[in-house]
């Protein structure tokens, strides 16, 4: 795997901060996903809120993504923020993380993982972020540490 660092002061990928969100998700049992600053701070966190709130769009990484703009009160994030997520962003996310401006996404899991069909599962992130380059060109760091996380939904 290959280490990336452009803008960011610190080397992605972080096993510290995708070991966090791990945790998270298997104490939690919730998805979740990281919002990371250019000094390798967690600047916010979210978890998928999807049933809780009967909203089809409140994803880990929609939700993590909302509560850093809302608290920098911007509606595109400063240059060298990444993604975290513990499983690989659905489209939906994958065009949210280009219009934000992410420097980088960095997910664990991925739906062949999952045990069960997702509708989505055709479309890979990766897909999403290629056709959205010209509008920001986002690295992609995918299945990290998946061995850690990739029995969860078994």
């Amino acid at each position: 795997m290959n280490e990336m660092n452009f803008i960011s002061k610190i080397k992605h990928p972080s096993e510290e901060i995708m070991r966090e969100l791990i945790k998270d998700q298997w104490t939690k049992d919730s998805i979740f996903a990281a919002v990371i600053d250019t000094e390798g701070n967690i600047v916010s966190k979210g978890k998928t809120t999807v049933w809780d709130e009967y909203d089809p769009t409140a994803h880990a990484e929609i939700n993590a993504i909302r509560s850093a703009c809302k608290e920098l009160k911007v509606d595109i994030l400063p240059k060298g923020y990444w993604l975290y997520s513990t499983f690989e962003p659905c489209p939906l996310c994958a065009a949210a993380i280009i219009w934000t401006g992410f420097e980088g996404v960095v997910y664990a899991n991925n739906p062949d993982h999952r045990g069960k069909e997702v509708n989505w599962s055709f479309i890979k992130c990766r897909d999403v972020l290629k056709s959205g380059k010209y509008i920001n060109d986002v690295t992609l760091v995918e299945d990290f540490l998946i061995d850690e996380i990739k029995d969860y939904f078994k």
